[in-house]
């Protein structure tokens, strides 16, 4: 992961050829093609996120806040339906944490609608380290937390294909 400084003077070449902020490792596949898929997404969110950043932040005539209100809403809305669909397919698998893994995401949501209503107010750094906060819980989220519905969701998923009822989200 490569972070620019902030101070430092960077051109939009650099940041364009720059390797991903943020990359998806198949060693968070949890093995459910669709939560997978979107995982992915949000990696991709995240990342397009701070290269949107650094770009405005390269370009002195842009006013940068105006030029991140869409890729901040692509990202906050795709939270939203990836937690969704997350939650429908723990319930339908009677995941027995589900309570507690929902808190988090709610808990999670609460911080990016705050980030997002006062997103006018926020300084570059501010923007960086709430796309830094991003992609630090959407791995930590990842890799630990979802990982423990994976197997009692996939075991689901498997017997309703036996059955010939696949389960949709």
């Amino acid at each position: 992961m490569v972070l620019y400084s902030v101070s430092k003077g960077i051109s939009l070449d650099d940041i364009r050829k720059e390797k991903k902020f943020v990359e998806w490792d198949s060693k968070f596949e949890m093995g459910i093609e669709k939560i997978d898929s979107q995982h992915k997404k949000l990696v991709e969110l995240c990342d397009g996120l701070y290269k949107k950043i650094m770009e405005t932040r390269a370009d002195s005539s842009s006013d940068w806040h105006e030029s991140m209100k869409g890729a901040l809403k692509e990202c906050a809305d795709y939270v939203l339906v990836h937690f969704r669909d997350e939650e429908t397919l723990m319930k339908a698998a009677g995941f027995p944490a589900l309570a507690e893994h929902k808190r988090s995401h709610e808990m999670f949501t609460k911080k990016v609608v705050e980030t997002v209503k006062s997103f006018s107010e926020l300084s570059i750094t501010d923007a960086i380290q709430f796309v830094r906060f991003l992609h630090e819980w959407i791995f930590t989220h990842i890799a630990h937390e979802d990982k423990l519905f994976a197997k009692p969701c996939r075991d689901y998923i498997s017997e309703r294909e036996s059955l010939g009822e696949p389960f949709s989200f």
